[in-house]
């Protein structure tokens, strides 16, 4: 498994939740974690093939 994606998935969960409990500006900083998270996801998959 990879270390990255997994902490950029804990980071964008932990932005979900301030989203919902503190202000919705929170959004932001989870669309750009799951950004990251898919390049990393899709740079991986090309080093496979």
């Amino acid at each position: 498994m990879n270390l990255k994606v997994t902490i950029f998935s804990i980071l964008a969960l932990g932005f979900l939740v301030l989203t919902f409990l503190v202000n919705w500006m929170f959004i932001i900083g989870a669309v750009i974690l799951m950004i990251l998270n898919q390049r990393e996801l899709m740079k991986h998959n090309k080093k496979i093939k």
